[in-house]
């Protein structure tokens, strides 16, 4: 049950006041805040009713006398007013006079100008409890209460014999099955059901440290994380300030990665947080490596995912102090392994699928997808898998008249800003995705998909100029090694037009002002090296490039008679590297006359 569900049972019992009652039980997991709703929602509603709680620890209790005793001392504290406490207690002594051993009860008497000894199980008879619901907590944490037998007696005879209203907070339930004692002893057990908004509002609200970026009701997240949990309020609290180191990392507000996503990740992060602060951990699905084996895939992969955190949570389930960078970094893991889509590849993935319905569709609706579509193309956030079906999108509701012409450049803009943002894209992956593709999308969405390959070469080539004008603004003795490793380095890869942004008089210069195992290395070069240029796209610009490079390098003459022989080498070189390239470019062109 509920706190209100309980409250409502717990009001009725009250009502009974026959001799022949018995005991209530409200059982709950250790920490789920039983007692927390006994002082905070039960006493408050009780009182409104004339009816007082009498709520006492267990917690070291020995024997029934200490019970009484402790029953007693809160009885006594009934009254807020002093004098009215005092009366009572003399009331209660003019009706038996008694004289025993020192107790508790006595003491607190003492404290009130008091001073007798009394037998605290007769003074028992002699209060009123009619109107008092007394509630025996922590029966797990003593040792009298774990002798069931003696301790249920102790409870019988006082709702039995005395009419007391008894409640007793346990963790588990009692088992009726195995002490017919219980049975006599109590009329009914509830569950306790914790009241996750309750506990939170109790515990969590005021010590978060929520930043005024967060995108989500934190709230609501938190709680979810609960729900799934066992939930312990003490763990809760000691999980708080991981909690809060979450709060602050940079991927829970990184719009880049799915909004959904990242708020499932933080709820799944506070039940593990608080499982691990209360000493659980998940453990390994079993038979996990069994070829037998038919357990659920998805058991392991949440394990998996568990892993990721197990460093940083580690130290709260040994009641030690976590590391905050380690909580961090650990987070923005799991969030990323958890989230292997981007935010805007699961929008794209959403459209896609609205999109398969377009011919069935009305004019509001498809109005409605055109306005996501061109949010999407404004933040230009999603990856190069989804240029061509954004291209045919984008021409759709051009073709439709949904949208005008101008939305071609429009789009152009957007896929240019896309590849930039996209780490996996450039040129070569953009010409790969072009012959793949082939015509499947049509001629047009070819088109614009040519004209991008051409700008962000132009955008590579631009950022290739400036690093390289930058690297090779001063020659120096040792530049002729550094250009030529560049060289190499270019040849190698799918870039081999990127050698011919390094200018011809830069190469001529590092040739003239290089030592010998300088120049020596662009001999290398051009005589192995460059005959292997094969980017068919600009084989006429690389033999050019070679022109010019052979002429600036009569120009600069040389400066020894040696630097004057490898000089002669390097020309030599180049005019064999101009040959094959000539040859290499004449293939291609009789290739293509031959196909058309």
């Amino acid at each position: 049950m509920h706190a209100k569900e309980i409250t409502e049972t717990i009001k009725n019992y009250m009502q009974c006041d026959t001799i022949g009652l018995q005991a209530l039980v409200l059982h709950g997991e250790w920490g789920s805040g039983k007692t927390y709703y006994c002082e905070n929602d039960l006493k408050p509603a009780l009182k409104k009713l004339g009816i007082k709680v009498c709520r006492v620890s267990l917690f070291g209790v020995s024997d029934y006398d200490e019970i009484c005793n402790r029953v007693l001392a809160s009885w006594l504290h009934f009254s807020e007013n002093p004098t009215m406490r005092t009366d009572a207690a003399k009331n209660v002594f003019k009706k038996g006079a008694i004289d025993v051993s020192k107790s508790i009860a006595s003491k607190r008497l003492a404290k009130i100008g008091i001073q007798v000894s009394i037998k605290p199980d007769l003074l028992l008879s002699l209060i009123g409890m009619n109107k008092v619901l007394v509630i025996l907590d922590d029966c797990e944490r003593s040792s009298f209460a774990h002798d069931d037998r003696s301790f249920l007696g102790f409870v019988n005879n006082m709702v039995e014999n005395h009419g007391w209203h008894v409640m007793l907070i346990r963790n588990q339930p009692l088992s009726f099955e195995d002490d017919c004692s219980i049975e006599k002893a109590v009329i009914s057990q509830i569950e306790y059901e914790p009241d996750l908004q309750v506990l939170y509002r109790a515990i969590v609200k005021d010590q978060l440290s929520i930043p005024k970026q967060i995108d989500f009701k934190v709230k609501d997240a938190v709680i979810d994380g609960l729900k799934d949990s066992l939930i312990n309020a003490r763990a809760l609290s000691r999980s708080i300030p991981c909690i809060n180191y979450v709060l602050s990392s940079s991927t829970l507000v990184d719009e880049s990665i799915d909004f959904h996503g990242r708020v499932k990740a933080f709820s799944d992060f506070v039940g593990y947080a608080v499982q691990a602060s209360a000493g659980i951990v998940p453990n390994r699905p079993k038979d996990v490596n069994s070829s037998m084996s038919i357990f659920d895939e998805s058991e392991l992969q949440e394990y998996d995912y568990y892993l990721t955190l197990s460093k940083a949570l580690a130290p709260l389930t040994e009641g030690k102090d976590i590391d905050p960078e380690t909580v961090k970094s650990s987070f923005n893991k799991f969030v990323q392994e958890k989230n292997p889509n981007s935010a805007a590849g699961v929008e794209a993935q959403e459209m896609e699928h609205h999109w398969g319905a377009l011919r069935s569709l009305e004019d509001g609706q498809v109005e409605l997808l055109a306005n996501d579509l061109k949010n999407m193309l404004a933040k230009g956030q999603y990856s190069q898998g989804w240029f061509y079906k954004i291209i045919r999108h984008s021409l759709d509701l051009i073709n439709l008249g949904f949208w005008d012409d101008s939305f071609r450049e429009k789009l152009l803009d957007s896929l240019r800003l896309a590849a930039n943002h996209d780490p996996k894209c450039d040129a070569a992956a953009l010409r790969q995705e072009r012959a793949n593709i082939n015509d499947f999308y049509g001629t047009d969405a070819n088109l614009i998909m040519d004209k991008l390959i051409t700008e962000v070469e132009q955008d590579e080539r631009g950022r290739d100029l400036n690093r390289i004008s930058l690297e090779f603004s001063k020659v120096d003795q040792s530049t002729g090694k550094t250009i030529s490793a560049f060289f190499e380095e270019a040849i190698k890869s799918e870039y081999q037009n990127r050698i011919l942004n390094v200018p011809a008089e830069t190469v001529a210069m590092s040739t003239y002002e290089g030592t010998a195992d300088s120049q020596n290395s662009l001999h290398s070069f051009f005589h192995t090296g460059m005959k292997r240029y094969t980017d068919k796209h600009s084989l006429n610009e690389a033999i050019e490039w070679l022109k010019m490079i052979d002429t600036q390098l009569v120009k600069v003459g040389s400066k020894s008679r040696m630097g004057g022989l490898r000089t002669k080498w390097i020309r030599n070189d180049i005019k064999q590297a101009i040959a094959t390239l000539n040859e290499r470019a004449q293939d291609i062109s009789t290739d293509s006359d031959v196909y058309m």
